[in-house]
């Protein structure tokens, strides 16, 4: 910590005020975004109180903070976040910070580690909040077990819902958590009202039957989900007060003796937009676990609440990237196509990948792959653009080197201040030959008849966009009857674990071994050589198989 600057004070500057500007606002919890690469540690007012630093200790003496943090706990600190950013991931850890008035106090600080497109890490995220209160029931319940327990899970399942991004997520929190103590999660199903209906998201262990009614529920249906949303106040039940209450259950729930019944609606900002059932091993619900189930529909609410926006904003994510994909690829006698796009891991970001197919004169078929730089709207946008204008020129009746060219010029003229790399393949089924030019991207990878694969090395020009003036050569390749060819952007082969040409030697040797069927093929391909772990980029792959 001894290093960073800190931006404090209530009038934040610009870049402070941006930084801050995805961090949630809630009482007692203060923001905290720190830039390795500017080294500022950015606090708001409430963190600053937490933390026990005053404006003039952020911006002059922020060595102060590192001061504070008890001895025994630094360990502790360094490792958690050296575990944070060398594994990507979110980070809950409590400490003391020593203040002005000389005690210790429990600080919790919990956030997550935001890397940019390139793998870079650009910035950690988080809030900080006092810890005292929770540490205060632990010891109040030392010599109470349940409590103990209770407490634990309260901790536990805030840690796993704050790290929870998607519906499905939060879900798995819910059932990983358990409930410490005499019952047990053994079922979950959350849902959520959507004009006049209950929409089922996510569910774990409940049986097909009820599973199926509750797909075709309506809110104003006397079922205790229904009901939850409708009234906004839970239910407990055991199993037969659960029959007796909702006699039409009794067809699609087993006769069990010992489950009991959890109901929570989820409310957030005054308004009931969901409910989660929770069914449990061992009976009803003790009343001290009620109370803390009860204290966690909040939490459960919020944490379902953003996974929902960031599910939502994910699909239109993934709806607008394939909108601006082809439909469909043209099939000929002599060519069989196949292509697949799988986007980043943070996939509620735009990429800028693309393929497209085009039908050329004299039975010539045109493949194109390529990436506009950027995973944003815009660059969708100018991947659209830049798609449209390419297909035009092959259409026209130009060159591929032509086509190439002019495409970069159209880029440049654009205005926009994104490069795209692109690798243009025209397969001549009549020449046994594939005419190929590429502008900084990736040359085509061929499995000939006889198996034999090889990477072909065609000379490249430069990206499209920086350098109009540029055309890139042309090479002509043999592409004869048997032969399969591969065109990927280099998310299938790249990785920040790995060189990149280690993930193309490794695409070679899954070519060599691959199945034929095509369709097949580009799903092996895909699952095969992508790294998840390691890849943070979106994977463009597009195949064409000449027929024998």
């Amino acid at each position: 910590m001894s290093g960073m600057k800190v931006d404090g004070g209530d009038g934040l500057g610009d870049g402070a005020g941006t930084a801050l500007a995805g961090v949630p606002a809630f009482v007692g919890v203060g923001g905290v975004v720190w830039e390795p690469a500017a080294g500022r540690l950015h606090c708001d007012a409430t963190a600053r109180a937490v933390l026990g630093l005053t404006r003039e200790e952020c911006e002059e003496h922020p060595e102060a903070l590192a001061a504070r943090v008890l001895a025994q706990d630094m360990p502790r600190v360094f490792a958690e976040a050296r575990r944070a950013l060398d594994r990507e991931t979110s980070f809950s850890l409590y400490f003391r910070l020593r203040h002005a008035e000389g005690d210790a106090r429990w600080t919790h600080a919990q956030g997550r580690v935001v890397r940019d497109a390139e793998g870079r890490l650009q910035r950690v995220v988080g809030v900080v909040r006092d810890a005292r209160p929770d540490v205060e029931a632990r010891e109040s319940h030392t010599a109470d077990p349940t409590g103990a327990r209770h407490a634990d899970l309260v901790q536990q399942l805030t840690t796993a819902l704050t790290q929870a991004a998607t519906v499905e997520e939060v879900t798995e929190a819910l059932v990983r958590a358990g409930l410490l103590g005499p019952a047990a999660v053994r079922s979950v199903a959350v849902c959520c009202e959507d004009h006049g209906h209950v929409l089922l998201l996510s569910s774990r262990g409940f049986p097909a039957p009820a599973v199926r009614a509750l797909r075709m529920s309506r809110v104003e249906d006397p079922l205790p989900l229904s009901e939850a949303i409708r009234t906004g106040r839970p239910v407990f039940l055991d199993h037969a007060a659960l029959l007796d209450g909702y006699p039409q259950l009794r067809r699609l729930l087993p006769p069990h003796d010992r489950v009991g019944y959890a109901v929570l609606p989820l409310t957030a900002q005054g308004r009931t937009f969901g409910a989660v059932g929770l069914a449990s091993e061992g009976g009803a619900f003790p009343p001290q676990l009620r109370t803390v189930l009860l204290a966690l529909s909040g939490t459960i609410a919020q944490s379902l609440q953003r996974a929902l926006l960031y599910d939502r904003t994910r699909e239109m994510a993934a709806g607008l990237q394939t909108s601006m994909l082809p439909a469909r690829l043209p099939q000929t006698s002599a060519l069989t196509l196949a292509a697949r796009y799988r986007p980043a891991p943070f996939a509620h970001e735009v990429g800028g990948d693309w393929y497209d197919a085009v039908h050329l004169s004299r039975g010539r078929t045109a493949l194109v792959i390529g990436d506009v730089q950027g995973h944003d709207v815009h660059a969708a946008a100018v991947m659209g653009q830049l798609r449209t204008a390419l297909r035009a020129y092959l259409a026209e009746g130009h060159s591929a080197r032509a086509a190439l060219s002019r495409a970069g010029r159209f880029l440049a003229e654009l205005g926009t201040d994104r490069f795209a790399t692109c690798a243009l393949a025209v397969l001549d089924p009549a020449a046994d030959e594939a005419e190929v030019v590429r502008a900084g991207h990736l040359g085509p990878l061929v499995r000939h008849a006889d198996g034999h694969c090889a990477w072909y090395p065609v000379p490249g020009g430069m990206p499209l966009g920086p350098f109009p003036e540029e055309d890139s050569p042309s090479t002509r390749i043999p592409f004869e009857a048997g032969a399969t060819m591969v065109l990927c952007t280099d998310g299938l082969v790249e990785s920040r674990t790995a060189d990149i040409q280690v993930g193309k030697t490794a695409l070679l040797r899954c070519l060599q071994s691959a199945p034929a069927p095509l369709e097949t093929l580009a799903d092996h391909l895909l699952t095969a050589v992508a790294d998840p772990a390691g890849n943070a980029d979106d994977i463009a792959l597009l195949l064409a198989h000449r027929a024998e």
